[in-house]
């Protein structure tokens, strides 16, 4: 007789859902909803009233399937019992399963809790854009920099935030030693714990570019200010608290996607920018959790053309796929993705063969009309899917669901001139004659927005 197979993470909601669906039906399992705790056990919260010897019997069988990944205490919670109300109404993302079963998930966490929270509608006021990757040395923060000063060599004032606390680059690029504000982000962040921020504090927040010598300007809030740079001890002490939940005196948890939205809904609200560049932590941190789901902002997902790109990019979109209701339009925030690939070779063929993977990663992670879920439906990774770009689509447009048209990605070749990006000794690549020939594809999705400002009556 065989060992029993461990159960293992990824195995255990399937599991769960396929136990549930067995002993009360699939319509018990619908309106329920599976409770993960912050070690990964779970436990079936019930929508329905339920018999003694039915929750003693699934309980008894939930243990057996799952093991360790069961609840000891209450592997099932029928309905009416202490706290299932609360359970039933508490926050919870939709989760489909490789069967095509959709479980609804309650998931608890110490960290990631702003993954879990839909991606916010499109921002009202200026445009923000928001430079996410996976990794660094994909070029996100010099298409941020060409991109600031692009714009406000058009007249425009741009305020660029550092988002990277832990691998800061903006403000260097941006900023020197008689412009670097006394306050950084990472101050931000942390002084938030412990009251609102005032308008002097903010104030210091903020350092002009001396690269914007423009009608415009460029303002940034560097993740260091001043402060950090004279206490440099202090710095990792402070990340450890920037991350941290707090609750208010009204009880409401403020996280750091609620403290990230509301630093830039203050500078959005006082009307002194007609743009707002966001430069996020690379990787899939919990920081860029709020810049690219809590922003309401244009969100540019940079990588290169290989494989930990895919597979990286794979977790995220399949996450968000979550948020998507199966079947249903596409919905807005999914018209402000795009995907960008850095350091692109100058041969059409190798080009195409990114747009053709990012078009088959769409469809793989739920983004997409609702189609069957068998094996054979999935594409691997360098198949291609049956989708199509298009740019012309405007902003406020829902699609309905036979009509899910990603936007295009974006190619930024690669420029040895732009490799080890200092402006500050080479200003003439913050020209357009110069920078016009490697991000040219990206400035014309970024002036998209303005364009269609001049247009409006």
């Amino acid at each position: 007789m065989g060992e029993a197979v461990a159960v293992r993470f990824d195995d255990s909601l399937p599991a769960l859902a396929r136990i549930v669906e067995k002993e009360l039906g699939a319509s018990a399992l619908a309106h329920g909803v599976a409770l993960r705790d912050v070690t990964g056990r779970l436990a079936f919260v019930a929508a329905a009233p339920i018999a003694e010897e039915d929750v003693e019997r699934l309980s008894t069988e939930l243990r057996r399937a799952l093991g360790p990944y069961a609840r000891a205490d209450r592997a099932v919670v029928p309905f009416g019992d202490y706290g299932s109300s609360e359970l039933l109404q508490e926050r919870h993302v939709e989760v489909s399963l490789p069967n095509g079963v959709r479980v609804k998930l309650v998931d608890r966490r110490l960290v990631g809790a702003d993954w879990l929270k839909p991606p916010v509608e499109a921002a009202p006021g200026p445009p923000r854009f928001v430079f996410a990757s996976l990794k660094g040395g994909v070029g996100r923060s010099t298409a941020l920099t060409v991109a600031a000063a692009h714009r406000a060599a058009q007249g425009e004032r741009i305020l660029a935030i550092d988002l990277d606390i832990e691998a800061p680059g903006l403000g260097a690029i941006l900023l020197d030693d008689d412009t670097l504000p006394e306050f950084g982000v990472l101050d931000a962040l942390v002084e938030s714990q412990l009251g609102s921020l005032d308008e002097r504090f903010l104030a210091d927040l903020v350092g002009p570019s001396a690269l914007a010598e423009t009608r415009g300007g460029i303002d940034v809030a560097p993740a260091f200010g001043r402060r950090s740079r004279k206490n440099p001890a202090d710095v990792l002490a402070k990340i450890a608290r920037a991350y941290t939940e707090h609750v208010r005196e009204d009880g409401a948890v403020v996280t750091l996607l609620d403290k990230v939205r509301a630093l830039v809904d203050f500078f959005t609200e006082r009307s002194r920018y007609d743009a707002i560049f966001v430069d996020a932590r690379a990787g899939l941190h919990e920081t860029a959790a709020s810049a690219i789901l809590g922003l309401g902002a244009e969100v540019f997902l940079f990588g290169i053309d290989e494989r930990q790109t895919f597979q990286g990019y794979e977790a995220l979109l399949g996450h968000m796929g979550r948020f998507v209701v199966s079947g249903g339009p596409a919905p807005e925030w999914f018209l402000r993705l795009t995907m960008v690939q850095g350091k692109a070779p100058l041969e059409r063929e190798a080009r195409e063969a990114f747009v053709e993977r990012c078009r088959a990663l769409f469809r793989r992670t739920g983004f997409g009309p609702a189609e069957p879920t068998s094996p054979a439906d999935v594409p691997a990774l360098d198949t291609v899917g049956a989708l199509t770009w298009d740019d012309a689509i405007p902003d406020e447009q829902v699609l309905p669901d036979e009509e899910w048209v990603p936007r295009s990605p974006i190619a930024i070749a690669y420029d040895p001139q732009f490799q080890r990006f200092d402006p500050f000794e080479r200003r003439d690549l913050l020209t357009d004659r110069v920078y016009r020939a490697t991000f040219g594809d990206l400035l014309e999705r970024i002036d998209e927005p303005f364009r269609a400002r001049r247009s409006d009556p």
